[in-house]
């Protein structure tokens, strides 16, 4: 987020340059009665302020030479703050630091794509590593970052249900896409995306309650899991087996 709009600020200070200085141009070429060659390299010599070129003979053309001057050192202070404060916001790190996990990712292949990081999806996750397999997890929280980091799993800040995103996380090399986020119509719009991106990859999606299993295999999954109900079964077997004896 932070990274676009340092990008569009500075897409804007030189659209705007780029604007004025064309505007200047014409203007100097009607005012001063040169050409337009010669009139683009007065305004780039003037809003770059560096003067090396005679000043206009009328009055017209002195002001517009004024106004490129004090707009050339305005736009020169805002880009001096705007990477300035790229820098000292620390987003320059993050940037590289992002940079660095997205060229890990794609060199995986054969890889797990775990969508949602909460305890369930860290669980797995953990699991997963512990079986040396490659894992990339998506999720929309930034505090969980850090957490990916310790864990060993790259980390990708966005919504798993979108298609850039899972493509980012190299959906057409992986093994298979692992849907475990809170949200039920979640799940199911990341299943229904991971199956139009990639027919080969196996999808395994979780479901909190019964009618979502369904819509779940509708929309692609190979496999649903249902946490609530695998515990409640269990915890009845165990209730069943009865007390064990000395």
């Amino acid at each position: 987020m932070a990274e676009r709009q340092f990008t569009r600020r500075l897409l804007f200070l030189f659209s705007a340059l780029a604007v004025v200085t064309i505007a200047a141009s014409v203007v100097f070429a009607l005012v001063e009665r040169t050409s337009i060659a010669f009139a683009l390299a007065w305004s780039l010599d003037t809003i770059t302020t560096v003067g090396a070129l005679p000043t206009p003979r009328d009055f017209a053309g002195r002001l517009i030479l004024a106004i490129l001057e004090l707009f050339g050192i305005g736009t020169l202070f805002y880009g001096l703050a705007t990477v300035a404060e790229f820098f000292v916001s620390g987003q320059l790190s993050g940037l590289l630091d992002r940079r660095r996990i997205q060229n890990m990712i794609d060199s995986y292949s054969d890889h797990f794509i775990v969508c949602g990081y909460g305890r369930v999806g860290r669980r797995v996750a953990q699991d997963l590593v512990s079986g040396g397999a490659d894992v990339v997890v998506i999720d929309p929280n930034p505090t969980h970052r850090e957490t990916a980091k310790q864990d060993g799993v790259g980390y990708i800040e966005a919504q798993a249900s979108h298609d850039e995103v899972l493509l980012g996380a190299g959906i057409e090399r992986a093994t298979a896409v692992i849907a475990c986020v809170d949200s039920d119509a979640e799940n199911i719009f990341i299943a229904l995306t991971a199956r139009e991106l990639s027919s080969r990859v196996r999808v395994i999606a979780r479901a909190s309650i019964q009618e979502t299993e369904r819509k779940l295999l509708h929309a692609g999954a190979d496999e649903v899991i249902s946490p609530y109900r695998m515990a409640g079964t269990e915890m009845a077997r165990l209730a069943l087996k009865g007390p064990s004896r000395a």
